[in-house]
């Protein structure tokens, strides 16, 4: 099952390993909360697969949070909308102002809001939501604003993923909240996928500073649920969880063009060794 949504870093490579990890722990059947959803590709493909029976998406950035909203709530109307909406710098500029909400939408706002999302992840660079658009303001690039948008493709990824809406709840909020409320429970498992410490700012309307990813590290150093946590990695990151199981993995995804990418993968229990052997993980 693969996402609507181009998202950079999108992590459908590492459903598999998050599969394994769950059965080979007896992890299997706890609710699963996914609490930085962007694009959902871990939580779609578990759910999908049956590994996980409910999941619940947190997202802070109001776009994000309102085309998973309609997604599973308004699917009909986000198709019809999307359908009829032209792919062109006209609409490009009629939507930039929505980007200016930065609170939880209201219900008269999540059609516009869940609309602009996808419109913007697929017209813009990279699918970053403040990019500019493919192809430059003035189109004189080869590749255009819409060479990003088989509506038809788009459409029925929609369409197959809002089927899932029973398994699913969609919430808008700030992720170390989140665990904070969690923090107590121990049946619940959480996959944490936070901003990367690097180039978050380039890539993410809502990126942190030091201090939030400090603040989540604690959060995270508090919980009694079993968690495990993907990162860009950097020193910094090492030493925040130098206290935690930490393993490297090797992703293949296209940001900007098809690469390798080591990310950092840290749990705060012991992920068995056949798991790594599966799945490229390197204690």
């Amino acid at each position: 099952m693969q996402s609507p949504l181009r998202y950079p870093g999108s992590k459908s490579d590492f459903i598999k390993t998050v599969a394994q990890v769950l059965k080979d722990n007896d992890l299997i059947g706890l609710p699963f909360v996914e609490p930085y959803a962007g694009s959902a590709a871990v939580t779609l493909g578990l759910l999908d697969e049956k590994i996980v029976k409910h999941a619940t998406l947190v997202e802070r950035d109001p776009m994000v949070y309102a085309f998973w909203k309609c997604v599973f709530e308004h699917t009909d109307q986000l198709i019809s909308d999307f359908t009829d909406l032209p792919i062109d710098i006209d609409t490009w500029n009629q939507l930039r102002p929505l980007q200016s909400i930065k609170e939880e939408p209201s219900q008269r706002q999540l059609r516009k809001l869940g609309l602009a999302c996808l419109f913007f992840n697929r017209a813009n660079f990279s699918g970053i939501l403040n990019a500019g658009p493919i192809g430059g303001m003035e189109q004189l690039s080869e590749y255009k604003i819409d060479c990003r948008t088989n509506k038809q493709e788009i459409i029925s990824r929609v369409r197959k993923i809002s089927n899932l809406a029973d398994t699913v709840c969609v919430e808008f909020g700030d992720a170390v909240e989140v665990i904070d409320r969690y923090r107590n429970r121990k049946k619940v498992f959480f996959y944490v996928d936070p901003p990367y410490f690097v180039k978050g700012e380039s890539l993410y309307r809502y990126a942190y500073k030091l201090r939030e990813h400090k603040h989540l590290a604690a959060a995270l150093a508090k919980a009694k649920f079993p968690w495990l946590l993907s990162y860009d990695v950097h020193h910094v990151i090492e030493f925040l969880y130098e206290d935690f199981h930490t393993k490297k993995y090797k992703f293949q995804y296209s940001a900007r063009s098809p690469k390798n990418h080591e990310e950092l993968v840290v749990s705060n229990f012991e992920i068995k060794q056949a798991t790594l052997d599966k799945n490229n993980l390197r204690g």
